[in-house]
């Protein structure tokens, strides 16, 4: 929707229009934004090349700052930046931005990530849980040995849930999980 406004200059009416936002915002919600694959592996270069992808189940862009990422052990935690498109990913890699080399990272983070597991919370900048995954007994799949990663299978399902992640099928479309 826009507002006509009208002002004069020099003699002459000029006409403006103003756009009006009439649209409404909304919180996130349960499962907006999702973990979907988790390199906690490293790769075979190098066991610190660890990073994690974020999935946007929604038709809507969302502004991840100041939400969190963090493990229940405290390491890693993330503080977010920037936004995720429709549907889009999110990449974050630990230390710098060699690990994945064909996508540049949208955020570079520190912390290792435990081979043994992880507890991790998504949380938006409300501080309200937006995803889950608790590994905190073992990751769910995924290869130390092998240097495969943990996708996510449904990101509708609950991310806690074992039998929502395998190994990644290594096809690659067009990086990490796309």
């Amino acid at each position: 929707m826009k507002n006509k406004s009208s002002f004069v200059l020099a003699g002459i009416v000029m006409c403006a229009f103003i756009p009006v936002f009439s649209g409404s915002l909304r919180a996130a919600s349960l499962r907006d934004v999702v973990i979907n694959e988790i390199a906690w592996m490293g790769t075979a270069a190098s066991t610190y090349d660890e990073w994690i992808e974020l999935y946007n189940t929604t038709g809507d862009t969302i502004t991840l700052t100041n939400w969190t990422l963090s493990s229940a052990d405290g390491t890693p935690s993330i503080t977010l930046s920037g936004s995720i498109a429709p549907y889009g990913y999110f990449l974050l890699e630990r230390s710098d931005d060699n690990t994945v080399s064909d996508i540049s990272a949208d955020q570079i983070y520190t912390g290792a990530l435990g081979d043994a597991g992880e507890d991790f919370s998504l949380k938006d900048s409300s501080d309200t849980v937006i995803d889950r995954v608790n590994c905190s007994g073992g990751w769910f799949a995924g290869s130390g040995a092998a240097k495969i990663t943990m996708e996510r299978i449904n990101p509708v399902i609950d991310g806690s849930t074992t039998t929502n992640w395998a190994n990644n099928d290594e096809v690659t479309t067009s990086g990490p999980g796309r």
